[in-house]
């Protein structure tokens, strides 16, 4: 993509503003219509599509026209879908138009992973959805962009060839056609400020269409980045120094919400969302170490000892969790509503849906984590009533495993829930359980095709988050060992998610599927976890800090620009809150998942039940932290009968064993290991039972552990 001269002197002024040294031959930003990251276009527009049919024939027929697009000729459609069919007619309540396109000859789309569109709207009050659908011989094929026809600027956008649903399997090599929707979407916008609202919906406009076309985005095509290592951002400790202090000004300092945060500062009911407690309480702590400002010690101290008493006590069915949010209603601090039905979460619910409304697993995870790095600093005054708090914390998440039978040892169907979580129990101390949790995620969550991870765990979970594919999910592949996977997923969210703010004076990442605009927090998750073009990013959202003489001084919006739609429907906004001046700060400092890469080792067992004539193959997979370590190595079996770790025997190698503690290697610099390591065949004369494998690293020379000791087990019958 050529760079327009007023986006390069934008760029410019930008840099100069930061103080930032970056030469001017900065690469190219954003996808954009036009700018050749496509493999092939289906229909250019350069004629109009065929009128089809609408839900009722007092739908205005669309006016279809050829107009100037972003590459070439565009097609307007000028629509009406004010009115709606009448009630007894087959579509009652329904307003929609259909468009066709037959291809001649057919299209075979087999090779590709994506469908890219370029598309505008000219009423920004106009919320309608888009459907988009290809044809194969047996049907038509679908899925939907919601709230689309009111983007202000050209966007080109994303859709995974998996997201379309039918009647059967779609046949991609032979495309016969494709199709658009108009649909009228009631109630589908959230505005910028939702406590607000917003102008009523109009659903007339125009909506600009472009440059339709596939791409392959599987590693090693060319439209696919490479990255070849992470990243890092470089520090601006004045920006971390506002930004914290911004959070600090906006705790509450009487009321039901005294010592927490309000999630978004200009709302006119304030929400105190418990994930947005924990970014800010891990920024004062950290702030704290940075600068020993004892006012940073004492807010995380006040914000803790509210988070604690705020956790749901014994005796409740979801005892031990956090409610997802805390509102201020008549004076009192109250849960939200629940799923089902309208009532107020009270913490025996039972449902998944409203447990997951009213207890969401990862604000609670986020706790932890925030929690557990209070723990480390050794200043809280109760320290056992934090302790019991993390224990009980972790206690919830572990009794949500295995909720849908059909993915077990998963908690959500989403994959941040589940991502969350197992940094949360890694934080607790819980790193066997986490290792379980962590296989099933990258069992259900990782998509081996496109190596990147997904959104959900179902097969049509197949649009892009970049929190999943770009930031915390890579620290989670690396976490287990899948730098590889860690590195080709951050390439495709680079490759998906870089845009440009609608006036085109800055650059960053998207956050859900599109992308649309450049959003504070998830660029900044995906700069800490070492994105490419990480310092660049962050320069550019530098400049959107709010400088001293604004409402919110130190405080970062949400987004570039407001924006809501699309098939997962984020929500940009441009009000300042706690999680875009949380993680510009983090991003600037230090990401807090980073800072639980600590090196583990772990075995795992080819086969668990054993009889004689069968063979024993231990594996044991080794995963260096965040930092250079060297360590002893210990691993031991368990034999049965050997119920503590007095009468472990501890490998030397071969079929070697002894029973004083030596690690089988010394002095190691801890580097990724992935590997058979023992084998033995069972003969029938060893002792029947259960064996257990244990393995650890340790201070050199001494028995001071690094990490947690880990463990497989398998049984032996004769």
């Amino acid at each position: 993509m050529m760079m327009r001269l007023s986006q390069l002197s934008s760029l410019c002024f930008l840099v100069l503003m930061v103080g930032a040294n970056v030469a001017l031959s900065a690469p190219s930003w954003g996808i954009a219509c036009g700018d050749g990251r496509v493999d092939t276009v289906l229909d250019d527009f350069d004629s109009t599509w065929d009128y089809c049919c609408s839900a009722h024939q007092s739908i205005p027929r669309p006016t279809l026209r050829p107009v100037a697009g972003c590459n070439g000729n565009a097609m307007a459609v000028d629509f009406d879908l004010r009115n709606v069919a009448p009630v007894g007619s087959p579509n009652a309540g329904q307003s929609w138009i259909v468009l066709q396109r037959t291809l001649s000859p057919h299209r075979d789309l087999s090779h590709y992973t994506h469908l890219r569109l370029a598309l505008r709207g000219s009423n920004v009050n106009s919320h309608d959805s888009l459907e988009i659908k290809l044809r194969d011989t047996n049907g038509l094929f679908a899925t939907t962009l919601r709230s689309m026809t009111d983007l202000p600027v050209w966007r080109a956008i994303y859709i995974d060839l998996r997201e379309l649903s039918g009647n059967g399997t779609i046949n991609l090599a032979d495309i016969v056609g494709l199709e658009m929707a108009i649909v009228r979407c009631a109630g589908c916008e959230v505005f910028d400020n939702p406590s607000l609202g917003g102008p009523p919906e109009e659903h007339v406009g125009t909506l600009f269409l472009d440059e339709f076309a596939a791409v392959d985005l599987k590693p090693g095509a060319v439209n696919r980045l490479i990255e070849t290592g992470f990243e890092a951002v470089t520090p601006n400790p004045t920006l971390s120094a506002d930004a914290a202090s911004a959070l600090r000004t906006q705790v509450a300092r009487s009321g039901v919400g005294m010592d927490l945060i309000p999630t978004w500062f200009p709302e006119t009911s304030l929400s105190f969302n418990s994930y947005a407690q924990a970014e800010a309480l891990l920024v004062f702590l950290y702030e704290y170490e940075r600068t020993n400002d004892v006012a940073f010690r004492d807010a995380a101290q006040r914000m803790a000892a509210k988070l604690l008493s705020l956790q749901i006590p014994s005796g409740k069915t979801q005892s031990g969790a956090w409610f997802s949010t805390y509102l201020s209603h008549n004076g009192v601090l109250s849960p939200p509503a629940r799923a089902s039905q309208s009532l107020p979460c009270d913490g025996n619910e039972t449902l998944i849906q409203d447990i997951d409304t009213c207890e969401w697993v990862g604000n609670g995870a986020w706790v932890l984590i925030a929690l557990r790095k209070l723990q480390l600093g050794g200043f809280y005054d109760n320290p056992d009533a934090l302790s019991d708090a993390v224990s009980r914390g972790a206690a919830w998440l572990l009794g949500q495993f295995s909720r849908n039978p059909a993915y077990p040892n998963l908690i959500s169907l989403g994959t941040e829930g589940n991502i969350s979580a197992y940094f949360g129990l890694l934080a607790a101390g819980k790193a066997y359980e986490a290792e379980q949790l962590g296989k099933a995620i990258f069992q259900f969550g990782w998509d081996p095709v496109q190596r990147r991870m997904k959104p959900g765990v179902l097969p049509a979970d197949a649009a892009t988050a970049i929190d999943v594919s770009g930031s915390w999910g890579v620290t989670f592949l690396r976490s287990i060992g899948r730098v590889q996977e860690a590195l080709d997923s951050q390439g495709y969210a680079a490759s998906t998610m870089r845009v440009s703010s609608f006036d085109g004076s800055m650059y960053g990442y998207g956050d859900i599927a599109g992308p649309y605009t450049p959003t504070v927090e998830f660029s900044a998750q995906a700069a800490s976890a070492g994105i490419k073009d990480a310092n660049l990013v962050m320069q550019q959202i530098a400049a959107l800090q709010i400088p001293p003489n604004g409402s919110y001084p130190g405080a970062f919006p949400g987004a570039a620009d407001h924006w809501s739609g699309g098939p997962l429907a984020p929500w940009n906004t441009t009000m300042a809150g706690v999680s875009p001046t949380a993680w510009a700060y983090l991003a600037q400092n230090r990401d807090p998942l980073l800072d639980l890469l600590v090196p583990t080792l772990s075995l795992s067992v080819k086969q668990q039940d054993l009889r004689t004539g069968n063979t024993l193959t231990l594996s044991a997979r080794a995963t260096p932290g965040s930092s250079a370590v060297v360590a002893d190595v210990y691993i031991a079996l368990q034999f049965p009968g050997c119920v503590s770790l007095a009468c472990v025997q501890f490998w030397q190698g071969g079929l070697n064993f002894t029973t004083t503690a030596q690690p089988i290697l010394r002095d190691w610099p801890v580097a990724f290991f992935a590997a058979p390591v023992f084998s033995y065949s069972f003969s029938g004369e060893e002792p029947a039972g259960s064996y257990r494998w244990l393995a650890a690293f340790a201070v050199p020379g001494t028995l001071n552990l690094i990490g947690v000791i880990t463990q497989t087990s398998f049984t032996f019958v004769p």
